[in-house]
């Protein structure tokens, strides 16, 4: 199995532990040396290296590649998600399975800035990205507290994310040479989700459940896409 990106190890620690054989690829020095903390072992090997540009000894070498990153998944962040999908199905062997799990651009946190920065729901869905911007430096120079966010790469719609949608990972995988893919769409409200109280949901969550099928509606109330592809 490849974890990509594995980032403290997380993941890759705990398929190892149960047997499988594992690589995991982070692009992060600081995040490598904290997994090669969590234990090393004969079937579990880190690299350091970018998703868009995996090693080429690696061609169709894994039965499963994982994006999940403590459940977040990084597939919203790379500058290049055609290339990295790409990527990612020529390191696997024909039958291999890529696993991943990630937000919507447009979910409510899609934005990213929560947790520093603002816990308005959907500010990039209310707001131009430039406004946003904006608003964020201003803060940034009131609070003056040394903290930048990333720099904007070419490509990103707000900072290292690359604006993906639920509609946008459908025209990527549409027409590729697969055995099988299938996305299932997890609702936003959910005893699932742990960010919300269970008790309410019992009685809030069957009413919004349907929106993750609605098309564009879907945008703003799916909590996490669950891709399933195989070769």
């Amino acid at each position: 199995m490849l974890d990509v990106p594995c980032g403290q190890g997380r993941h890759a620690h705990l398929l190892a532990e149960a047997g499988y054989d594992v690589d995991g690829l982070d692009y992060s020095a600081e995040l490598l040396a904290v997994a090669r903390k969590r234990g090393t072992a004969r079937n579990l090997r880190y690299v350091r290296g970018d998703m868009r540009k995996l090693p080429a000894q690696w061609t169709k070498r894994f039965d499963a590649v994982l994006n999940l990153f403590t459940s977040f998944g990084f597939f919203a962040h790379p500058s290049d998600d055609v290339r990295v999908i790409r990527e990612f199905a020529r390191v696997l062997k024909p039958g291999g399975r890529l696993l991943a799990i990630f937000p919507p651009f447009y979910h409510p946190g899609g934005a990213h800035l929560e947790s520093w920065m603002s816990r308005m729901p959907w500010p990039n869905f209310f707001f131009g990205r430039e406004t946003l911007i904006r608003a964020v430096q201003d803060i940034m120079r009131e609070r003056n507290d040394g903290y930048q966010p990333h720099p904007m790469r070419p490509r990103d719609k707000l900072w290292t994310l690359n604006g993906t949608t639920i509609r946008s990972v459908r025209a990527m995988i549409r027409g590729r040479k697969l055995r099988s893919a299938s996305m299932e769409l997890a609702p936003l409200f959910s005893t699932m989700n742990e960010k919300w109280a269970r008790w309410k949901m019992r009685y809030y969550a069957p009413f919004f459940r349907p929106l993750r099928h609605v098309p564009l509606l879907n945008e703003l109330f799916v909590h996490r896409m669950k891709l399933d592809i195989t070769k």
